[in-house]
């Protein structure tokens, strides 16, 4: 009797798993009963995140954010990530900084970001409020315009330098100029398939200016991070200087994919 009990589980078991691994569908006399996923469903700030039936709000007229006082073009690049909600009627709130501690250059994009105008994500078809993540680059004084992603960050901030890194910034360095750049070509495949966006590439500069160990922080695939490295590899910079001296350091680029 335990042997034929034990039997009888295996199969039970077994049944159980095959069930599973087709796709929950459940034979019944009258004919298989398929389970599908319930609708997308509110998290509980009231907002939905981007899933099937759910699409992304647009950010129809950015406004730029203003560099902080006394920012120059020999400064950092310094990139806001943003979460936010886009409500029903469009407008943004519970902006917040979604990577590492909040700046003024922070500051500065939550300013800009609560001027800009917003249509509204659905589902089915009506407004709903939806989780969205705006990005605000500052880089070398050039128009630092809110740029909206298409989809979810990356739940780590791009590593740039550690506490303990030898290339780390220090108070009174003077950062790498960028005095040559090389845009970038598009791979075949990415405008086959009308591919945008953003690949950020970190690398050291060194004591000559030269542009070493590029890694890619962010990524959008399709042949363009490498497209990427290669135009960043051509770039040319001055030299970092601390007491007088080129030092090599450490830094970000954005490089943009536009097809338009």
């Amino acid at each position: 009797m335990r042997i034929a009990g034990l039997f009888l589980a295996f199969l039970l078991l077994t049944g159980t798993s095959a069930w599973a691994q087709q796709g929950a569908t459940l034979p019944m006399q009258d004919g298989p009963l398929n389970i599908s996923p319930g609708p997308p469903m509110p998290d509980r700030d009231g907002a939905y995140r981007l899933d099937s039936g759910v699409t992304a709000p647009v950010l129809v007229q950015p406004v730029a954010a203003a560099y902080p006082a006394g920012a120059s073009e020999a400064d950092h690049p310094h990139i806001s990530m943003l979460s936010m909600i886009i409500g029903a009627d469009g407008a943004p709130s519970n902006i917040q900084v979604y990577y590492l501690s909040r700046s003024s250059y922070d500051d500065a994009a939550i300013e800009a970001v609560k001027q800009c105008k917003f249509q509204p994500g659905t589902l089915n078809g009506k407004p709903v409020p939806v989780l969205a993540f705006v990005r605000v680059s500052f880089f070398h004084m050039a128009p630092a315009m809110p740029q909206m992603l298409d989809h979810y960050p990356q739940s780590r901030p791009p590593i740039l330098t550690s506490r303990n890194d030898p290339f780390r910034f220090q108070r009174g360095d003077t950062r790498p100029k960028l005095v040559h750049s090389v845009p970038p070509e598009f791979s075949t495949q990415a405008r086959r398939q009308k591919i945008q966006g953003v690949v950020l590439v970190t690398l050291l500069v060194n004591q000559k200016g030269e542009p070493k160990d590029l890694q890619v922080e962010r990524s959008l695939g399709y042949g363009l991070d490498e497209k990427a490295l290669q135009a960043v590899s051509q770039y040319e910079f001055e030299p970092a200087m601390r007491d007088g001296r080129p030092i090599a350091q450490k830094i970000a680029v954005e490089v943009n994919f536009r097809l338009y």
